[in-house]
C-alpha cells in the first residue's frame, strides 16, 4: 500500500498504520511486538534528521504531529468506522497489541504473574534506560563512572528477575519483558565503542538469555541498518555518535540529558 501525502486522511479501515524510526530503541520494541504477533501492519518510516544528520524535530510533517503530539515513534494508528485511534508510547503500545490480538499471547496468563512482568517492565524503562543515556551523553569522567555504576547495578537486577532458568524473563513464554529489554541490549555494542563498558561477569543468566533471544526471527527483522554500506552494529555505532559526543538533538537526549 503506497500512501500520497497525508496517511491519516487516505488510511482505510482495518489498516494497522506502524510509524517507526530505524534509529529509535522504543519503536524497536514495538515492531519487535507486530512481528512476534503476526499481525499485519503497513510500516512507514519517519526521518528525524535533516540534510546537516541532526536532529530536527521542528520539522516532522503535521499529519505526524495529529497522531502523536509529543512528535515521537513508535506510533499505531487505524480507522474502525469512522473513528481514528491512535496509540503512542512503546510500552502502551505493545499493551494495546496484547488486546488487539489475542494470540500468541506475549504476557502470562495468571493476573500476578502479568503484573510482575509488567513491574520489571516499569522498572527497567524507569530506571535502566535513563541510566543507559545518561552513560552515553555525559563528558566529564565522574559523570560517566556513576552512569557506568549504576548500568551495572540495573544490570544486575535484571539477573535477578528471571523466573526460573529460562530461557526468558518469564521461563519459557517470550513475552513483553523480553521486547521491552532487547533494544537496548543490542546497544550495548554502543557503549562498548564509546564507553568501554560491557555486560558484568556476574551476570550468566542475562549472557545465556542474550544469546537465545537474540538469533528469533523477529530480532533479526526488526535489526535492520539504515545504511547499507554498514551491518546493524556499525550503523547503530554512527547513530549514537551524536549521542556521545553530547550534540543530538533528539528527543531522548532532551529527556536525559540533565537525568
Amino acid at each position: 500500500m503506497k500512501f500520497v501525502g497525508d496517511p491519516v486522511s487516505s488510511l482505510p479501515n482495518d489498516t494497522l498504520l506502524f510509524l517507526n524510526s530505524l534509529e529509535c530503541p522504543f519503536a524497536q520494541r514495538t515492531c519487535i511486538a507486530l512481528l512476534e504477533k503476526r499481525i499485519l501492519f503497513h510500516k512507514i518510516e519517519i526521518d528525524l534528521r535533516n540534510t546537516e544528520g541532526q536532529y530536527a524535530p521542528e520539522l516532522k510533517p503535521s499529519w505526524f504531529l495529529q497522531l502523536n503530539p509529543n512528535g515521537k515513534v513508535p506510533v499505531l494508528a487505524y480507522r474502525e468506522g469512522g473513528d481514528l485511534h491512535r496509540v503512542y508510547e512503546s510500552n502502551i503500545c505493545n499493551e494495546f497489541l496484547e488486546d488487539y490480538r489475542a494470540e500468541p499471547p506475549l504476557l502470562p496468563p495468571h493476573p500476578a504473574v502479568r503484573a510482575r512482568a509488567r513491574m520489571i517492565i516499569q522498572q527497567f524503562t524507569e530506571k535502566f534506560v535513563p541510566d543507559f543515556y545518561k552513560l552515553l551523553l555525559r563528558q566529564d569522567p565522574e559523570g560517566r563512572k556513576e552512569g557506568a555504576d549504576a548500568l551495572r547495578e540495573q544490570l544486575r537486577w535484571l539477573e535477578g528477575c528471571f523466573d526460573s532458568d529460562g530461557p526468558f524473563f518469564m521461563g519459557e513464554q517470550f513475552s513483553l519483558v523480553d521486547i521491552s529489554v532487547l533494544p537496548f541490549m543490542l546497544r550495548l555494542p554502543v557503549l562498548s565503542h564509546y564507553r568501554a563498558f560491557a555486560l558484568p561477569e556476574d551476570c550468566p543468566k542475562l549472557a545465556r538469555w542474550w544469546q537465545h533471544a537474540k538469533g528469533r526471527p523477529s530480532i533479526r527483522t526488526a535489526s535492520e541498518s539504515g545504511n547499507s554500506a554498514l551491518d546493524y552494529d556499525e550503523y547503530l555505532i554512527w547513530v549514537y555518535e551524536r549521542y556521545a559526543d553530547a550534540s543530538a538533538k533528539s528527543t531522548s537526549a532532551a529527556d536525559f540529558k540533565d537525568r
